[in-house]
């Protein structure tokens, strides 16, 4: 009998670790719905609606920065409440 029986091939174990779990946070900033969100470990960015701006991407959505360590700094430095 063949070893080509239609089975599936032997899959090699799959890791049992999960991927890190990022945080984020809505509020406000300057009168304006905010997200602050890590996009790494370690690695904040700030984000604010504003539509009207020209700097808004097609959702609306204009970044006022970024690579920041933690969400308190990111607060801080932003005003994010």
């Amino acid at each position: 009998m063949s070893a080509q029986n239609g089975s599936p091939p032997s899959a090699s174990p799959t890791s049992t670790t999960s991927p890190a779990v990022l945080g984020s946070q809505y509020g406000t900033c300057d009168g304006k719905a905010a997200l602050a969100r890590e996009t790494s470990p370690g690695s904040w960015q700030v984000k604010v609606h504003d539509p009207k701006s020209p700097l808004a991407g097609h959702d609306g959505w204009v970044m006022i920065g970024r690579d920041w360590p933690s969400l308190a700094e990111a607060s801080a430095a932003t005003g994010l409440s």
